[in-house]
């Protein structure tokens, strides 16, 4: 199983309004997606496209930083 699975699932085993997380995740997400989109139209030398998959994982590790998974490490 991969980290990011593991982390997501640490998560979801942890709140008690998943909808809520899943709301928080996609927002957070959104909000990277559109700061590296804007980041990238100043800077001639970013990339020109950002992953969808990268936002995803960025906003969930952000997610897991802001709740205690027991061991206190992420994942």
């Amino acid at each position: 199983m991969s980290t990011i699975v593991e982390i997501a699932c640490d998560l979801n085993e942890q709140v008690d309004n998943r909808y809520q997380l899943v709301l928080e995740v996609s927002e957070t997400a959104k909000r990277l997606r559109d700061e590296a989109r804007e980041h990238s139209m100043d800077d001639p030398f970013a990339p020109v496209s950002v992953s969808t998959d990268k936002v995803i994982y960025q906003s969930i590790i952000m997610k897991a930083s802001e709740i205690d998974l027991g061991d206190g490490l992420i994942g």
